[in-house]
């Protein structure tokens, strides 16, 4: 991947990519969310910062992914409320930016963590 494949987490840069992802197809899932989410299988780089100032470093399964925020499989439960780094690495590009925990319940498979995307 080259350098200016990895670019700012924006939410035009997010719209553009759902845009050309969904091809028409306007019926992603809402539920109990402000904004739709479509599938989106992928990965996605999560740094989670400890007490003492260091950061872990969490590979976690991107589910579904929408203008506002993403779906996530994740081994380690990560705390509602907390603002974390995150990569979401797609084809087209790696994104990097900002996103808060809303939501992590606990699964058979690990953990499905909510995730709202935080534009500066």
């Amino acid at each position: 991947m080259d350098a200016d494949e990895i670019v700012p987490l924006t939410r035009d840069a997010i719209k553009e990519l759902l845009r050309l992802r969904a091809d028409g197809d306007d019926g992603g899932e809402l539920g109990r969310r402000q904004l739709p989410r479509w599938p989106f299988p992928g990965a996605v780089e999560i740094w989670v910062p400890d007490a003492e100032g260091h950061e872990l470093h969490v590979i976690a399964t991107l589910h579904d992914m929408g203008e506002g925020g993403v779906g996530v499989r994740s081994d380690v439960r990560l705390e509602p409320g907390s603002i974390l780094n995150i990569a979401v690495h797609q084809p087209e590009a790696s994104f990097h930016g900002q996103a808060t925990v809303r939501h992590c319940t606990r699964r058979r498979t690990g953990y499905h963590v909510g995730m709202e995307f935080k534009f500066d």
